[in-house]
């Protein structure tokens, strides 16, 4: 009776370690998606490109569910003048750029993805390189992105 018990334990907590593994790379994801106004702005700043003449290239993800890289997009249109997307996907983007473009006068280029080809813009956020490169974001501040 005692081994089915310790079995059923161990079990138990198995289960519970991969079910946390999975939250903590969701919920890290997400923090990151509410603060990439901030990040871009800060790194903005950083390259000393001025809002005006700021050209945001977003890399698509197609490990990630497409409504996260959309949301990402629609957070940064408003304060955008041009953004282009680079994507493997690019039906997923008709919609948000002519939404975009009738709400803010947003231009949204979507270009698909070509290895080895220059990505345009001046200022390049990889999704497929994000928590790579980005530490773990807490309630107060943020670290930078390598570019």
């Amino acid at each position: 009776m005692g081994f089915f018990r310790r079995l059923f334990s161990f079990w138990k907590k198995r289960e519970n370690t991969e079910e946390t593994a999975g939250q903590e790379e969701r919920k890290s994801f997400f923090l990151y998606i509410v603060r990439v106004p901030e990040i871009v702005t800060y790194l903005r700043r950083e390259q000393g490109i001025s809002r005006k003449n700021l050209e945001l290239a977003l890399v698509d993800d197609p490990e990630r569910p497409a409504y996260q890289i959309v949301q990402i997009a629609e957070l940064l249109t408003a304060d955008l003048n041009l953004l282009y997307i680079v994507t493997g996907r690019p039906e997923i983007f008709e919609e948000l750029a002519e939404e975009a473009m009738e709400e803010h006068g947003l231009l949204i280029v979507v270009f698909e993805e070509v290895p080895g080809e220059r990505i345009p813009g001046n200022l390049v956020l990889d999704i497929r390189e994000w928590e790579k490169h980005l530490d773990i974001i807490n309630t107060v501040s943020y670290n930078t992105m390598i570019i």
